[in-house]
Parts: structure tokens; C-alpha cells; sequence
């Protein structure tokens, strides 16, 4: 009857001490604070695939958790595993998206200049445009194209302003390509003149 009563109070030990397993509360929310601080970061933007790393991890770590939920025999070891290595990649996500961030900023003032570069030596080969029977429209539309640059170019500066450095690089380089149209069809026309000659 001892025998009884002292492995009935053993197992009655052990399942108390395995349902107080308790949940790494701490690492939990410090990872998820890195989490928030990646996206607030921009690193949806500047550095998806290190916030899809972490989102991934995120996923196990909540899948984990929901598994230790329904266990009566609680383990909460790869649950603080996986909180430290979330709030790892976390981390890397948020560093990523500040490079990323910079060089796009960076990226995206090499091609205002570039593009106002390209605006300034349209203006000029528009004062060398043939003129003739015929150009005045051509030359309308070509104008009205640099024109539409330098506006653009206005639109870039503003949004450089407000930290949309992908659209101001999208956007720039869309306007140099409108310029350097302009310098070519400029050219082009030069060239076929100087052919008729």
C-alpha cells in the first residue's frame, strides 16, 4: 500500500511539475519587439527576403507554441530556441533594411543627376534641332517631352524628400529615357539633313 501511495505522489510530482513548464514570456516578446522594430525599419521594402527569413521563423515559433499549448507535458526549450533565433533574424532584417534604405537613397540621387544631366543636354540639342518645312510639330512634341522631364525631376525631388527612394529612382530614370529620346531624334534628324546635302 507505501508502494502505491509513493508512486501515486510521484506521478502526481511529475505532473505537476510538467504542466509548470512555463513560457519564455521574455524571449518571446523581446523577438517580436525586433520583429516590429525590422518592419518599422522598412525591411518589407529595402530587405524582403531577410523579413521573410524572420517571418518563416515567426511562423515556427507560433506553431511551436500552439503545439506546447495542447501538450499536457510541457516543453518549452525549442520555443526559447526559436524566440532567439526570431529575434536574430529579426535584427539582420532590420540592418539589411537601413543598408538597403541608404543605397537606395543613394541610388536614387545618381539618377536625379544623371537624368538632369541628360534634361540639360536635350534643352541644348533642341536649340541645334533642324528647322524646316514640317518640324514645327516635332519639335513641339520634343519640347513638350522635356519639359514633361523636368517636371518630373520636380516630383522626384519631393519624394526624395519623403523617403520614396525606389519610385524616385523608377520615376528619374523614366524622365532620362524621355531626354535622351529627345537628344537621339535630335541627332537623327541632324543626320538625315546632313544626307541630303
Amino acid at each position: 500500500m507505501r508502494k502505491l501511495l509513493i508512486a501515486n505522489l510521484s506521478v502526481l510530482v511529475l505532473i505537476v511539475l510538467a504542466g509548470c513548464a512555463s513560457v519564455p514570456q521574455a524571449e518571446i516578446d523581446a523577438a517580436t519587439a525586433a520583429l516590429a522594430d525590422a518592419k518599422a525599419a522598412g525591411a518589407d521594402v529595402y530587405a524582403a527576403e531577410s523579413l521573410q527569413a524572420a517571418l518563416d521563423k515567426e511562423s515556427a515559433l507560433n506553431a511551436e507554441l500552439a503545439t506546447q499549448q495542447g501538450n499536457f507535458f510541457k516543453s518549452y526549450d525549442l520555443t526559447a530556441q526559436l524566440a532567439g533565433e526570431l529575434k536574430q533574424l529579426a535584427e539582420k532584417a532590420k540592418t539589411d533594411a537601413v543598408a538597403g534604405k541608404a543605397q537606395a537613397k543613394l541610388d536614387a540621387e545618381a539618377a536625379i543627376t544623371a537624368t538632369e544631366a541628360a534634361i540639360t543636354a536635350a534643352q541644348e540639342a533642341l536649340k541645334t534641332a533642324p528647322k524646316g518645312k514640317g518640324s514645327a510639330a516635332d519639335l513641339a512634341a520634343m519640347t513638350g517631352d522635356v519639359e514633361a522631364a523636368v517636371n518630373a525631376i520636380a516630383e522626384c525631388k519631393t519624394m526624395l524628400g519623403e523617403e520614396k527612394y525606389l519610385d524616385v529612382k523608377t520615376k528619374a530614370e523614366s524622365a532620362k529615357a524621355q531626354a535622351d529620346k529627345v537628344v537621339a531624334d535630335i541627332q537623327a534628324a541632324i543626320e538625315m539633313k546632313k544626307g541630303r546635302k
